[in-house]
């Protein structure tokens, strides 16, 4: 299974020069942990999804087989997906992680891989419950069966009520979502290409989505503010003692 690491986003709201994944944790720069976190999952190759102005981020893993794939604008999840198509075979499975999300736990990978190859699934999401969901896509389900996912933005009032949430990590069969991903529509709200919209066309077509819920909601947060920062570094530590 090969393992695609998004890590090409601007870092805007942490106000930094360089890239928020290469922020100090523990003496390594932070996505060296979640490099870590995909290799002793035996997931390979490993593609990190870098932005073009990345020779930083590159720098961290020379010597090493770790794959390197730009995505020439910031246009979203799907699209870095799907700059990575000239790496992954049709036949590849596919697994997507975020390189600022250094609390997720290796036992929750593996479960979602075993749950992928159980089901024989074309996808499945890692979800969590949260007490205070706003912000994050809403799951929605008719019993056990996932039929949308729904961003925040784009929810009316019964569907904010949901405290199931998208987390942002998958397992795909790639030949299932490439030919989603290469006639995709933008968001209407700001022209980016979402996985999440490729997962609702997904199941819209009738593919089989399935999902496993994390008990520890803290193993999803990303560092977006300073205030994500403190947070995560103060719960990785704890995690880490």
């Amino acid at each position: 299974m090969t393992g695609i690491i998004l890590a090409a986003g601007k870092s805007k709201r942490m106000g930094l020069a360089h890239s928020k994944v290469l922020l100090p944790l523990n003496g390594r720069p932070l996505i060296s942990w979640v490099v870590e976190l995909a290799q002793q999952a035996n997931l390979s190759p490993i593609i990190v999804v870098v932005s073009p102005n990345s020779n930083d981020i590159q720098k961290v893993f020379v010597g090493t087989d770790i794959q390197f794939v730009v995505q020439k604008e910031q246009k979203g999840t799907a699209d870095a997906v799907l700059s990575c198509a000239e790496k992954i075979a049709m036949n590849d499975d596919i697994f997507v992680l975020y390189g600022d999300t250094p609390l997720l736990t290796l036992s929750t990978i593996k479960q979602l891989i075993k749950t992928f190859y159980q089901e024989t699934a074309d996808a499945v999401l890692l979800t969590a419950e949260l007490e205070k969901p706003s912000g994050y896509g809403r799951i929605v389900r008719d019993g056990a069966r996932i039929v949308a996912i729904i961003e925040d933005r784009d929810a009316d009032e019964q569907i904010r009520k949901i405290k199931e949430i998208n987390v942002g990590v998958y397992a795909f069969k790639y030949s299932k979502l490439y030919p989603i991903l290469k006639t995709l529509k933008p968001s209407p709200i700001n022209g980016e290409y979402y996985l999440t919209s490729a997962i609702n066309e997904l199941i819209n077509q009738g593919g089989d989505v399935k999902s496993i819920v994390t008990d520890n909601p803290n193993e999803i947060l990303g560092v977006n503010t300073p205030e994500d920062w403190e947070l995560v570094k103060s719960l990785f530590h704890n995690q880490h003692k």
